[in-house]
């Protein structure tokens, strides 16, 4: 099947933006925002970055939201901890894009938190420094799943940057607490992020 000039257009806009997805996804490993160990575990650097991705998501169109959910909303999950657990310094994100029409909408989902760099001995190099090998990104969380976070947010840029709407509505969601729990995107649930189609675009098996 024949692509229309507009489909055209946008492909040639996605492999044009290979440097940009890199430029973009040692942005997010930078971010030190390793999982929680502990329930009560202060926050790392997850507010900058969902901050960082708000930024970049509203100045390509999108109205976004980003929230500190209450603990209540997960109360009582069994992924949720007994004895409860707080969102003081870890929000969600979920960011629409409106469609050109009365399409189904999309949701693109994925997860900032990463596990442990330790041992740090191992490691050749700074896992907050991303770092370019044979064609490879290395960094903490480069694959699961910083890179799948990079790739979603461009795509939604690209999509706004050639004015290719959709005829449904865009909704991407960055969460914390995957690598932990899973509450995250349980309190996404609960504060009404949805969609009629979702892909979680984690590339790790």
């Amino acid at each position: 099947m024949a692509l229309s000039e507009a489909e055209r257009a946008l492909v040639d806009a996605v492999g044009a933006g290979r440097e940009e997805l890199v430029a973009l996804l040692a942005d997010l490993i930078a971010f030190d925002t390793t999982a929680r160990a502990a329930p009560d575990e202060p926050p790392r650097e997850e507010a900058a970055l969902q901050d960082y991705v708000a930024g970049r998501l509203r100045v390509a169109g999108a109205d976004v939201d980003v929230w500190e959910p209450d603990p209540a909303d997960v109360e009582g999950s069994r992924l949720a901890p007994r004895g409860g657990v707080r969102f003081d310094g870890r929000p969600q994100l979920a960011a629409r894009f409106p469609g050109a029409g009365d399409g189904p909408s999309l949701l693109l989902n994925g997860h900032v938190d990463v596990v442990s760099s330790e041992p740090r001995e191992r490691w050749t190099s700074d896992p907050n420094r991303a770092e370019v090998r044979g064609g490879r990104v290395y960094g903490r969380g480069a694959c699961d799943m910083k890179g799948g976070i990079a790739a979603m947010v461009l795509a939604a840029e690209t999509l706004a940057r050639v004015e290719f709407a959709l005829a449904g509505d865009l909704v991407l969601c960055t969460v914390t607490d995957e690598e932990s729990t899973g509450v995250g995107a349980l309190a996404a649930v609960a504060h009404g992020v949805g969609a009629d189609a979702g892909i979680v675009t984690e590339p790790s098996g």
